[in-house]
């Protein structure tokens, strides 16, 4: 398989929903990143191919991480190291902060070479930062006209900073779809509220480096494998992939964004997926989820839970 990056460098603020308007994060999840790029394909025929060449593996996508300067981040990995410095307390406090950490410095960190704190700081200082929007809605109820107030939590990212996200595939063909998706995408907008002007970046190609692609080629010789996309084992996998594995687990939701679905907004089904980061022992292919109400709906709608591993250690 081969490998590159598309990197988002943002020209406004975004809303990526954690839970609410008034809670957003300033990464996005691969199920995201497949949603917008499944709708932005139907307008051009092709969502099948989209949809057959990433179930059936061919094509792959990550979440996207941040990026800073010239460093592209990982997260940090759900696994217990030598350098937790248990009597450390200072330590243990820029750990627990310490989302992500540089490709460049990622076998330090697992090797406990990395100094915690300062790569904390320095994350924190560089990435961007989170504001609190008032907004108002205008509805007429009537004769008279009702000003409804609501919060909008935004991200800002700070110069030469955004995200990015691997992208895995086998024919140049394939990649190319994507990334011209992505180019159209990225006039509109991508996560919530652009109908406000949010989310809109510009496109660029990046190769990864060849250490990070031998993480992906060689999963079979690591014990211990990360995946860096939110994804959810099959039933048939479930037992198997969950065995001697440290993973977080978290509901995603939300609305069909389709208009075409049904009369009125309706809600996806709930899933609970397993967080980008989570490592495990043994391998799995996961699936792409229909969560449509298909008693309610005209079309299937999809939720990517693919897998993207890396050798951990």
């Amino acid at each position: 398989m081969n490998y590159k990056i598309l990197k988002l460098d943002f020209t406004t603020a975004v809303h990526f929903g954690s839970g609410g308007l008034e809670k957003g994060q300033n990464v996005l999840n691969a199920d995201t990143i497949f949603s917008a790029l499944f709708i932005e394909a139907l307008k051009y025929g092709k969502s099948d191919r989209l949809l057959e060449l990433c179930k059936n593996c061919k094509l792959k996508i990550s979440n996207a991480f941040p990026y800073i300067g010239c460093d592209y981040y990982l997260p940090k990995p759900i696994i217990r190291l030598n350098n937790d410095a248990d009597g450390d307390s200072i330590i243990k406090k820029a750990l627990k902060k310490l989302r992500y950490i540089p490709v460049s410095r990622f076998d330090d960190f697992i090797n406990g070479k990395l100094d915690i704190k300062a790569e904390a700081d320095l994350f924190g200082e560089n990435l961007g930062e989170s504001v609190l929007m008032e907004k108002v809605s205008m509805e007429t109820a009537s004769e008279d006209e009702v000003n409804n107030l609501y919060a909008v939590e935004i991200f800002k990212y700070k110069k030469d900073s955004g995200l990015y996200f691997f992208v895995g595939y086998g024919a140049d063909e394939d990649f190319e779809m994507i990334s011209k998706l992505m180019e159209s995408i990225s006039y509109t907008g991508i996560g919530g509220k652009v109908s406000s002007g949010y989310g809109k970046f510009k496109l660029s190609v990046d190769i990864p480096v060849k250490e990070i692609v031998k993480k992906f080629e060689d999963i079979d010789n690591y014990k211990d494998i990360m995946s860096l996309s939110l994804c959810l084992p099959n039933e048939d996998e479930l037992e198997q992939s969950l065995e001697g594995a440290s993973y977080t687990v978290v509901k995603r939701s939300g609305f069909i964004a389709s208009s075409k679905y049904a009369d009125t907004f309706r809600k996806k089904k709930d899933l609970y997926m397993i967080e980008a980061g989570s490592v495990y022992k043994n391998a799995f292919e996961g699936d792409i989820y229909d969560v449509s109400d298909k008693n309610n709906g005209t079309h299937p709608v999809y939720r990517y839970g693919k897998p993207f591993f890396m050798g951990v250690r």
